[in-house]
């Protein structure tokens, strides 16, 4: 057998191994450097994502204030006017805020008189005065003026309001952080260090850094992030898993409001008022003849005073021996002072005055005094709505004056709708004795419409509305001793006639009306054809008195009055007095 060499054989493999291996080897490489790229990318990629970055925030641009100006926020929310924002003032190391700000959002009862250039501050015994850049006991100006600005000591603001206030203003950045609402705080500590950001992911530039521990208000929660408030003057986000589990912090003010005394009838003692329509100085002569229908009153309430013009000048019609007769019948006098009688008077340009608001007071105080009248009744209508503030502190300032000479307050006011909530029946119950609501002229002389006087609706809108906001002990409820029969001629314009009760009984028997019983208004109506015209009345008689007084029993309510004096059927006031 012949022997074959393979060692030629195993050379040429050697050789084609290291051919082959040479033409592998590049693929290698090239397969690692592809590798490797992607490793390089996917890194890069994931650092541009998820590594949160260090940048910083422009602070400049977050805060937008600088210098002497301080930024404000309101229970964690930026204030502002529309885009524009509302910034304090730095001065002598003190903050002052705008004045307008403080009397919307944290105190009404500062008050600005535009004319006599002070800022006024009602308490229930006295009133304060501050000059423009006068220095109060700290050394610093308690207000000051910058144009047509008004700005007002934050200190000063803190002594007489329940306010939650941090400050920083230390830095080219200041603010304050204020807080009145007093709600639980949810609030949560830091697991270890980490970044305030302006924005939800770790890409949003850094506002703060806070340490371990640290702990934040937390203002809104999502699903990986946190809106936060910080102890360092910050609101921006952080993330959920750098939380502690959250809990919830109670926030209040040491701040005691003041107390406001109120006069009442006695314990047990409701008012019952009788409003009596005084026009002239012989009108007072009528009392004794109304007085034997009048059982159960125990208030009378004369118009006496008339607004005579804007100088705080009043007509009077008040009578001492009107005060004596009621007086020897166990019945006290508020004497009620009106801006309507003597035409139309600007309220605006008498109740800013600070002195003709002093006059005004002083002509009623000296002459209730003088004719041992025992308190004051005020009745101011259509009050436009920029003389709201100065109504306001006229009966803060009247109130004053009333404490000091132990004199009755009452104030009468429309059934609350949101276009009169200018009127403001929560501070008027403050500082009044008795709020009267008038549940009367729901549909009035001028209305489109042909309707109630007062219709049960109105008069529970009256009842609920203001019980929301006061006590109801001093609660009056007003009842009409009218109605109007409403007159629709054939060219479709109506108008309407007033009536006493009396004379609108008098009406459907002479008329004979027929009336039907409407359960939803609480009232009797008749409707009839009067020659060309159709004649229509929503009826004010026993049956919806009674409903009117279920009513206000159903509520808890014992004060009432009435609409007025005179115009009642025999009896009729039994029903209110449950006599």
């Amino acid at each position: 057998m012949e022997k074959r060499d393979y060692s030629d054989l195993r050379t040429r493999g050697r050789k084609r191994a290291r051919r082959e291996g040479r033409s592998i080897l590049p693929f290698f490489l090239i397969l690692f450097a592809f590798l490797l790229a992607i490793a390089g990318f996917g890194a890069y990629y994931y650092v541009k994502k998820y590594m949160p970055t260090k940048e910083r925030a422009d602070l400049n641009s977050y805060f937008s204030v600088s210098g002497d100006n301080v930024e404000i926020y309101l229970n964690h929310e930026k204030v502002k006017d529309g885009e524009q924002l509302t910034l304090g003032r730095m001065r002598d190391g003190e903050v002052y805020l705008p004045y307008g700000f403080v009397v919307k959002n944290l105190n009404i009862r500062f008050y600005y008189d535009d004319t006599e250039k002070n800022l006024r501050y009602a308490l229930p015994d006295k009133l304060l005065l501050f000059t423009d850049g006068e220095k109060g006991e700290d050394g610093k100006v308690d207000f000051f003026t910058e144009g047509k600005s008004i700005f007002i000591s934050l200190s000063l603001i803190e002594k007489h309001t329940a306010v939650l206030n941090r400050s920083y203003t230390d830095t080219e950045h200041k603010r304050v952080f204020l807080e009145n609402e007093f709600k639980p705080a949810t609030v949560a500590s830091l697991k270890k260090k980490e970044a305030v950001r302006v924005q939800g992911g770790v890409k949003s530039p850094i506002l703060t850094d806070l340490e371990e521990g640290a702990k934040v208000i937390i203002l809104e929660k999502m699903e990986k992030w946190s809106k936060v408030e910080t102890e360092d003057g910050f609101i921006g986000y952080l993330r959920n898993s750098r939380l502690n589990e959250p809990t919830s912090e109670e926030r209040s003010s040491d701040f005691k409001d003041p107390e406001y005394s109120h006069k009442n009838l006695g314990e047990g003692t409701y008012p019952v008022l009788a409003f009596h329509q005084i026009t002239n100085a012989e009108s007072n002569q009528g009392l004794q003849t109304l007085l034997p229908n009048a059982s159960g009153v125990n208030i009378l309430a004369p118009t006496w005073y008339v607004m005579k013009d804007e100088e705080g000048n009043l007509t009077s019609y008040s009578d001492a021996s009107y005060v004596e007769l009621a007086h020897s019948t166990g019945r006290k006098v508020f004497a009620t002072v009106n801006n309507f009688d003597a035409g139309k008077i600007n309220l605006k340009t008498l109740l800013s005055n600070g002195t003709k608001r002093t006059k005004l007071i002083d002509a009623l105080i000296s002459d209730m005094k003088g004719k041992g009248i025992d308190g004051i009744n005020v009745d101011i209508e259509l009050l436009p709505e920029k003389a709201a503030r100065d109504y306001l502190q006229f009966m803060r300032e009247l109130s004053i004056a009333c404490r000091k000479n132990d004199l009755y307050l009452s104030v009468d006011c429309y059934v609350p709708f949101p276009y009169n909530a200018y009127y403001n029946i929560k501070e008027l119950g403050t500082i009044c004795d008795y709020v009267v609501i008038m549940c009367y002229d729901e549909h009035y002389a001028g209305s489109e419409e042909a309707g109630s006087v007062s219709s049960l609706s109105y008069v529970s809108r009256g009842i609920e509305e203001t019980a929301a906001v006061m006590d109801k002990d001093r609660i009056i409820i007003a009842l009409p001793f009218y109605t109007r029969v409403w007159i629709t001629d054939k060219s479709g314009k109506l108008r309407s006639e007033a009536l006493s009760i009396k004379a609108a009984k008098e009406w459907i028997t002479e008329k004979n009306v027929s009336l039907e019983w409407l359960s939803d208004i609480g009232q009797n109506y008749g409707s009839i054809q009067d020659g060309d015209e159709k004649k229509e009345i929503w009826m004010e008689d026993e049956k919806s008195m009674e409903e009117k007084m279920k009513l206000l029993h159903e509520n808890g309510i014992h004060g009432v009055a009435a609409w007025k004096l005179g115009q009642e059927p025999e009896g009729f006031w039994s029903i209110l007095t449950g006599e």
